[in-house]
C-alpha cells in the first residue's frame, strides 16, 4: 500500500510521529496530564473529576445504533483533517481513518435498512456488496430523482467493498497463514478522500428524512 509516494525507514518516521505530539501538547494539556499523574485513581472506567467531561452509555438506548455509525463516521472524518493538517501522521492515522469509515457505512447500512422497512439478509455479516442490495430493496420506492443520487453514493460504498471486503484489510497486515493482505497499490488522495466522506456524512443525514417521507 502506498499512502506517500516515497520512502522512509520505521525509525525515523516514528521519530517524525513523536516529534509532531510533542510539538502538539500545549501547556494546558501538560497541566492536566501533571494532575492526572498524581491521581490515585488509575481505573480506566472511573467517574469524573470535578469539571471533567463524562459519558454515560444507557442500557436501554434505541438510538446507539445511528450513534456508532454517527460516531465512526466523525472520528474518521477528525483522523482526516488531522492528517491533512499534519501529513507526517498520515502514514499510521490512515487504518483507523479507513476503518472507521467502512465500519460506519457497514451500520449505517443496516439501520437504514431497517428504517426503510427493510430486512437484513441473514449471514450478511461484513458484506457491503449483499447489504448494498438489501438497501436497494428497501428503497425502491424512492423516485428515479432519489435513486439516482442512492446509486452516487452506492458506488462509492461498491469502491470501498471492493478495497476491503471482509472488513480487516486496515486491521491487520496478514492473513491467518502470513501471507499479507494487499491494499490499492496507487497513491491516495487525501483531501479527495475527506470530501467524499464529508458528502457521505451530509447524504445520511438527509437519507433519514427520505425514508420519512416516502413511508409518508
Amino acid at each position: 500500500m502506498a499512502v506517500f509516494c516515497g520512502n522512509a525507514s520505521a525509525a525515523k518516521i516514528v521519530n517524525d510521529l513523536w516529534c509532531v505530539v510533542m510539538s502538539a501538547s500545549d501547556e494546558e494539556e501538560i497541566e492536566l496530564y501533571l494532575e492526572f499523574q498524581k491521581d490515585t485513581d488509575a481505573r480506566l472506567l472511573a467517574p469524573p473529576k470535578i469539571g471533567g467531561i463524562a459519558i454515560e452509555f444507557p442500557f436501554e438506548d434505541r438510538w446507539r445504533e445511528s450513534r456508532i455509525w454517527a460516531g465512526y463516521l466523525n472520528a474518521s472524518l477528525i483522523l482526516l483533517r488531522e492528517m491533512l493538517l499534519t501529513p507526517l501522521l498520515a502514514s499510521t492515522l490512515i487504518f483507523p481513518a479507513l476503518f472507521n469509515f467502512r465500519h460506519a457505512v457497514e451500520v449505517a447500512l443496516k439501520w437504514h435498512i431497517q428504517y426503510a422497512g427493510g430486512e437484513i439478509p441473514k449471514g450478511a455479516g461484513h458484506d457491503l456488496y449483499v447489504l448494498v442490495e438489501a438497501f436497494r430493496n428497501a428503497t425502491s420506492n424512492f423516485d428515479s430523482d432519489a435513486k439516482c443520487c442512492l446509486e452516487h453514493m452506492l458506488a462509492r460504498i461498491v469502491e470501498l467493498a471492493s478495497i476491503d471486503p471482509r472488513s480487516i484489510t486496515f486491521r491487520y497486515s496478514t492473513e491467518l497463514d502470513g501471507s499479507p493482505i494487499r491494499i490499492a497499490t496507487e497513491c491516495l488522495d487525501l483531501r479527495s478522500l475527506y470530501f467524499v466522506i464529508e458528502d457521505f456524512s451530509n447524504w445520511l443525514t438527509d437519507l433519514s428524512i427520505e425514508i420519512d417521507l416516502y413511508q409518508n
